[in-house]
């Protein structure tokens, strides 16, 4: 049963993200390259440009130039480093959309100016020559104002939501479920629970809740997952035995069963346990976020060799993707 907004047992939230547009960004594409365009596919760990859906990330230390003036719905635009707009790009994002600003993140632009501009459902949330440097924790969504206030640290009382509810598959194809709350208080844990269909639901973990105001991370393996795609959810329960679900959250099924990843001398070598069922897209990256190689092999493949020539000694990142939200990501020694 989701508890009333009057409950002590509710969780403190940005107004941000009490829409249903985060409930529904359910594929999650990275910035992996430090300092690179938004508009280069490589800077992306999904091997794409952002799209109407997806949970774009700008992780903590890392810089993306917006370049390019991109058109999305849906989306939920978390910025832990830094987006720097370039002048005449922005973005046009719809009323479904959230962009949430975090502690130590910031928005800024190059060339100060009108030409800057991110709006949300046809209202200028930020511009250039206005907003200049916005630092978090700060958001804007359908609710927040318009530019200069388009951002708000504004905050409400709701019944629980989470801050961000992720789920991302590894090598192994276990699945590691990870989620951020704020502000807890008379919770006592959170359900764990997996379906295969969407419809039917098991619970296969109990996390118990953390500290009290204040923001709490937490995370779950689940080393049965499927290799078929799995849907999660998290079923919050109060200290008084009311509870409330999360949104949900999709793994996509294995592209290409296990995945083993061995370095031989400068070689790198990829196998599946079989052939791909899609496009897989490999970049062996350096720690510095510098792409290295990127390679394309089409449905089909079973093996993948990557470095030789490219590499000297050292430790190296190894990602695939399938574009679709299969991806794999590994340190390898060489």
């Amino acid at each position: 049963m989701i508890r009333s907004m009057n409950k002590k047992s509710s969780l403190l939230l940005l107004l941000a993200f009490t829409t249903v547009t985060i409930a529904q960004a359910t594929t999650m594409n990275k910035a992996i390259t430090n300092g690179t365009n938004w508009s280069s596919t490589s800077t992306w760990s999904l091997g794409r440009l952002p799209a109407n859906g997806d949970s774009i990330v700008i992780p903590a230390g890392y810089t993306v130039w917006l370049d390019i003036n991109a058109t999305l719905n849906n989306v939920y635009l978390t910025i832990a480093g830094t987006l720097e707009v370039d002048k005449n790009s922005g973005l046009t994002l719809d009323n479904n959309s959230v962009v949430g600003i975090l502690n130590g993140g910031s928005l800024s632009t190059t060339h100060p100016s009108s030409t800057e501009i991110i709006s949300i459902g046809g209202v200028n949330k930020y511009v250039g020559s206005v907003d200049g440097t916005i630092t978090g924790p700060k958001y804007a969504s359908s609710a927040t104002g318009t530019s200069p206030s388009g951002f708000s640290t504004t905050t409400v009382t709701l019944p629980v939501t989470f801050v961000s509810f992720t789920a991302v598959r590894s090598d192994n194809e276990d699945v590691t479920l990870d989620w951020t709350t704020v502000s807890e208080t008379s919770n006592s844990h959170f359900d764990v629970e997996r379906s295969l269909d969407g419809a039917q639901w098991t619970t296969i973990g109990t996390v118990a809740a953390g500290a009290v105001n204040v923001e709490n991370n937490y995370n779950f393996n689940d080393a049965m997952a499927s290799a078929n795609e799995i849907s999660y959810r998290l079923r919050q329960v109060d200290i008084d035995g009311n509870a409330q679900y999360s949104r949900t959250v999709t793994v996509a099924g294995t592209a290409a069963g296990k995945t083993t990843i061995v370095a031989t001398g400068k070689t790198i070598n990829i196998t599946f346990t079989r052939p791909t069922s899609a496009t897989i897209t490999a970049r062996l990256i350096s720690l510095n976020g510098q792409v290295l190689q990127q390679e394309t092999f089409g449905p089909a493949t079973s093996t993948i060799s990557l470095g030789e020539s490219r590499v000297s000694g050292g430790i190296y990142v190894v990602y695939l993707s399938d574009g679709k939200g299969w991806s794999i990501a590994k340190k390898i020694l060489l």
